[in-house]
């Protein structure tokens, strides 16, 4: 059987929790996450992982084992479109795993449309395919996730990827 990428929507603030207990029964899990400064009311700063995009997790399995999966504690459902389960190319996820561990700052974004497929070509991101967006007036590179809503970009000079 093939096995792909599986796109899981969580419980709210539940996806570490499910992640660890997929990996802990065997599964290959991708949890994207961020880290943002977090500053209390009495002036106390922390650094804190949050998903990068809430409440979704990634599966690489096979299509038999996604009704189990989906019975697991924390998890709701599997994403679909037109009644098949949506499937993330490998390297959609090989990209977002290239941006969480970049320097860049990672943003994501719910207003965007599939724009112009490009490559980086220069930097710690070389060789990672997006699309190419524009976002508060400046161009961005960045990942659509088929099925939902987010796109995963980072800002990005024109002069550092090109058409595919």
């Amino acid at each position: 059987m093939k096995i792909a990428w599986y796109i899981f929507y969580t419980y709210p603030r539940a996806e570490k929790i499910a992640c660890d207990s997929l990996r802990a029964l065997g599964y290959e899990v991708f949890l994207p996450l961020k880290k943002r400064l977090s500053v209390w009311k009495n002036r106390q700063c922390k650094i804190i992982e949050e998903p990068l995009f809430p409440s979704y997790i990634f599966i690489k399995t096979q299509l038999c084992e996604l009704d189990k999966i989906t019975k697991l504690p924390k998890i709701c459902y599997c994403l679909s479109i037109d009644n098949r389960p949506s499937v993330l190319p490998d390297d959609d996820i090989d990209t977002m795993r290239k941006l969480v561990a970049s320097t860049k700052e990672i943003n994501v974004d719910t207003n965007f449309e599939v724009g112009e497929s490009v490559m980086i070509v220069e930097g710690e991101l070389s060789g990672c395919k997006g699309v190419l967006l524009t976002h508060n007036g400046k161009d961005v590179f960045g990942i659509k996730l088929v099925g939902t809503h987010y796109t995963a970009f980072i800002n990005i000079g024109q002069n550092k990827i090109v058409k595919i």
